[in-house]
């Protein structure tokens, strides 16, 4: 049989033929493995031999669009709703609480419409989306259906992944079953649900920033942010410069958000939920939190408005003071 063969035993054989006889998948193969997925087309034993080989051998960004795109070939209402930015939120905040929530909220106010998705509680102590999402009165959907209603009367919703295709949801889980994180914790991130001006992405690990924006690349993502967030999560640390990777219109001198904070702040032992209501509610001081909040909402705005950064920092600011 040919090692191009598109069946199930082949593609497994692909990828376990050890050093010299295995091969990194084609973007058709990759489609075709994961389409098998989402069909219920792969047996059990199957999908954990494809998922930790693909581990072992590392996945290439042709691998990870080709199951994107097929993910993206299952979702029917894909192309009837706009939305101004797709914003993953899946590694959770284990010190920081999410301030990019409040950026998220601020973005929201101002015009922006944003969809988020993200899947939670699958890593214990951690502060994750949806939890935060419920706390500031943002929006949630439990069906992919109704969250263009909710983005057209609120600028924002949150749909977890769940929602969005119960498969993957539980790939993401099998973490535990596997004791390691598989392709799904990636591709995840490159999900677009709907049509959508501008993709970000965030990662915690730096080897990731290259492969994600491959990705972004093979997918035609072409308005693009890549970002080395705090905790993983597409968030601006503002006192140490933040690594990026840009496609398309590219709003900073260098491949880093600049830190806007002179100090390295204390990180605190754990998030808190009440942090953030109290930054919003103008009942902190909190100077790191202020500053994480408008810088993520500043390169986001940037980039959808072809703005240079400082001037999208300043439009935050005001957005801001003026956020009641």
């Amino acid at each position: 049989m040919s090692d191009s063969a598109m069946t199930l035993p082949g593609i497994i054989r692909i990828l376990g033929r050890g050093k010299t006889g295995s091969r990194d998948l084609t973007f058709e193969e990759a489609h075709f493995a994961m389409s098998a997925i989402l069909d219920g087309k792969m047996e059990d034993l199957q999908l954990g031999a494809f998922l930790m080989l693909l581990r072992v051998k590392e996945e290439t960004s042709s691998e990870i669009a080709g199951m994107v795109q097929a993910c993206h070939d299952a979702i029917s209402i894909r192309d009837t709703v706009q939305v101004d930015v797709t914003w993953p939120a899946y590694a959770g905040k284990k010190r920081q609480p999410s301030w990019y929530l409040l950026a998220a909220k601020l973005l929201a106010q101002n015009g922006v419409s944003v969809l988020m998705h993200g899947a939670g509680h699958h890593t214990a102590n951690r502060q994750y989306a949806q939890q935060v999402c419920q706390l500031l009165n943002l929006p949630c959907a439990t069906l992919i259906e109704s969250a263009s209603n909710l983005i057209q009367e609120h600028n924002f919703c949150y749909i977890p992944l769940e929602a969005m295709n119960p498969t993957l949801s539980r790939l993401i889980d099998l973490k535990h079953t596997l004791g390691l994180r598989s392709c799904a914790n990636t591709l995840v991130r490159h999900l677009t649900p709907f049509k959508t001006n501008l993709t970000l992405q965030a990662m915690f690990h730096p080897a990731y920033q290259s492969l994600h924006h491959e990705v972004a690349e093979k997918l035609s993502q072409n308005n693009n942010i890549v970002l080395k967030g705090d905790g993983g999560e597409f968030e601006v640390r503002p006192d140490s410069e933040t690594r990026i990777a840009i496609q398309g219109y590219h709003p900073l001198d260098n491949d880093f958000v600049p830190k806007s904070l002179k100090r390295r702040s204390v990180r605190p032992d754990a998030p808190t939920f009440t942090a953030l209501i109290e930054l919003w509610n103008d009942d902190s001081s909190n100077a790191y939190g202020l500053q994480a909040t408008v810088d993520t909402a500043a390169i986001i705005l940037s980039k959808l408005q072809s703005l240079p950064y400082v001037d999208a920092q300043k439009q935050t600011h005001i957005w801001w003071k003026n956020r009641y």
